[in-house]
């Protein structure tokens, strides 16, 4: 599969799973800093509702590891290829590591943020295999070019389908997208999709996810919400004009 085929299947569908796995090692690395972490209950983390530490955030915070399996070849080429040669993870969403247990987030279809604004893929790393049975990510497919139609409730970011009439056909048309142990999902932010109804029986799932995104080439300032993972910032916008007699703001 070429660079162009991925990107035009991701284009269509609002997602790829990736061809190819993390290496093993670097698994093992991302999954004893989770582990660890979640274990001490190291700051900041969440719980679920039976007191348990359950999703470990600020995961680019914690250790170089996680940078490393974004700039695997195969995961860093594929964003390459969808995004273009200069490429951003964000600290302020996702950015984070969840075990999901049987009924620890119930399925409700959302997006992740509530309209192209700020263009992002989520990028998911498995360290577990992802079944129907303990709760896989489900997705709608090519749902990221249903128009924007409201915000979410309480100001968060993203939309829940079920707020909103123009949403609520979506349920009920995901597929779920089973994945094995190493391997990497890429999600359009804007694709509606949920944690799929786990079993009892299904076991837990642990999983990694952050965001990426293009570099701002119009953004005259580069901030600290953000770590640069190939390519440069490089300023392309308009300069700035001098009033003068001949040039005068508003002119062509």
């Amino acid at each position: 599969m070429t660079s162009a085929d991925i990107a035009r299947f991701f284009d269509s569908a609002g997602y790829m799973k990736l061809p190819g796995l993390l290496p093993d090692e670097l698994l093992s690395q991302m999954q004893k800093v989770v582990a660890a972490g979640l274990e001490d209950r190291v700051t900041p983390f969440r719980m679920n509702s039976a007191g348990e530490a359950c999703r470990l955030d600020s995961l680019l915070e914690r250790d170089g590891v996680f940078l490393d399996a974004l700039r695997t070849p195969f995961v860093l080429d594929a964003l390459i290829a969808i995004l273009g040669p200069n490429v951003e993870v964000t600290r302020h969403r996702h950015n984070h590591a969840t075990r999901n247990a049987p009924g620890d987030i119930p399925f409700r279809l959302h997006r992740d943020i509530q309209q192209w604004s700020r263009p992002l893929i989520s990028v998911f790393f498995y360290f577990e295999a992802a079944t129907v049975d303990n709760g896989c990510t489900t997705v709608v497919p090519a749902s990221h070019r249903i128009p924007y139609a409201g915000p979410q409730s309480g100001g968060g970011g993203g939309n829940w389908a079920d707020e909103h009439d123009e949403y609520r056909h979506l349920i009920g048309q995901e597929l779920p997208l089973e994945m094995p142990r190493g391997g990497v999902l890429l999600l359009n932010s804007l694709c509606f999709h949920s944690v799929g109804a786990a079993r009892r029986s299904g076991g837990s799932r642990l999983s990694a996810v952050f965001a990426c995104r293009s570099i701002d080439e119009i953004a005259s300032e580069g901030g600290d919400d953000s770590v640069l993972l190939c390519g440069s910032r490089r300023f392309v916008g308009n300069k700035a004009l001098e009033v003068s007699g001949s040039l005068r703001r508003g002119d062509n």
